[in-house]
């Protein structure tokens, strides 16, 4: 659904101010420790650290790195989290999903997988390419026109039995911050996506592209708005990091390329506090400007007949 003109307005004041401050801001240096992702930040962090390493096909794949492949029925995540991949969900909390749909791309109904279950893994997005615990599709063969289909993502949705309000949430960063005698932790209030490594020839790692991250200080200082950030880390180990998570579930939606193309998918998560969290910096571009103006900016510029 559209927004209203009042919701555009609203965004387009939004958006001003944060590229105004980001123009000011500094580049944050790397850094590891406590770090607060808000909903939309902490669904595109589930759905690169761990929904790719769901997917069925990869679990046989002798190329991949097969993270989960032999952890069904262990824990992965911490006991207050579950899972599920519903692609049968059209909305959530007043948001279209792009990630629903009727049927998959191999005629099977769409329906509710769940993949974490408190912290235990039970299952993978399948295809028709049985496993051998796993000998049937749910549902997951995606493709993009003219690819061949393979198990994929479709609503990725995190659910919490362990939630805090966004200012008990902050309060608890703080508290981590002091525990860990850090300067300050981050918060991670926006973002534009991520891309993760799950083959055996790469490093086993995944990296979220962050828009708007904040320092925040345990001395009561204003949060300080940073640029330059990327989020980093391996999965088995930021997985376990959570402590704990906010009480509202906000949703991502975008469009993911893997082996099949590019389909349509959606995330859901509310905020997430870990105690560990590690950034680098943003790449950047070595372009320059050019040092002379166009000749059209020159005096006297030709015409189209070659004269003054």
């Amino acid at each position: 659904d559209a927004p209203d003109d009042k919701a555009v307005y609203a965004a387009a004041a939004t958006m001003r101010k944060e590229l105004e401050g980001l123009v000011a801001a500094p580049i944050n240096d790397p850094t590891v420790g406590p770090a607060l992702l808000t909903g939309r930040a902490a669904a595109v962090f589930f759905h690169e650290v761990f929904g790719h390493r769901a997917e069925g096909h990869r679990q046989k794949d002798i190329s991949e790195g097969q993270t989960f492949a032999k952890k069904v029925n262990e824990p992965i995540l911490p006991s207050f989290l579950s899972i599920v991949d519903d692609t049968t969900m059209k909305r959530l909390g007043g948001q279209d999903l792009l990630g629903y749909y009727q049927f998959d791309d191999e005629g099977v109904p769409a329906q509710t997988v769940t993949l974490v279950d408190h912290g235990i893994l039970k299952g993978f997005e399948m295809s028709r390419s049985p496993l051998a615990d796993f000998p049937r599709s749910n549902g997951h063969g995606r493709r993009q026109l003219g690819a061949t289909p393979v198990s994929r993502q479709g609503n990725l949705i995190v659910k919490s039995s362990k939630t805090m309000t966004n200012a008990q949430l902050r309060a608890k960063l703080i508290e981590l911050i002091k525990e860990q005698n850090k300067p300050y932790g981050l918060l991670i209030d926006d973002i534009a996506g991520g891309f993760t490594f799950t083959g055996r020839g790469q490093p086993q790692a995944f990296q979220v592209l962050p828009l708007v991250v904040y320092k925040v200080y345990p001395d009561g200082r204003p949060d300080e708005l940073v640029r330059g950030v990327d989020i980093v880390g391996t999965p088995l180990a930021a997985l376990t990091k959570i402590v704990a998570t906010g009480d509202t579930t906000e949703v991502f939606n975008g469009y993911c390329g893997a082996e099949s193309g590019s389909v349509p998918v959606s995330a859901a998560s509310p905020a997430i506090l870990t105690r560990e969290l590690e950034v680098q910096k943003k790449q950047t571009s070595t372009d320059r400007p050019p040092i002379l103006p166009p000749p059209a900016h020159d005096s006297g510029a030709v015409n189209a007949g070659g004269q003054k």
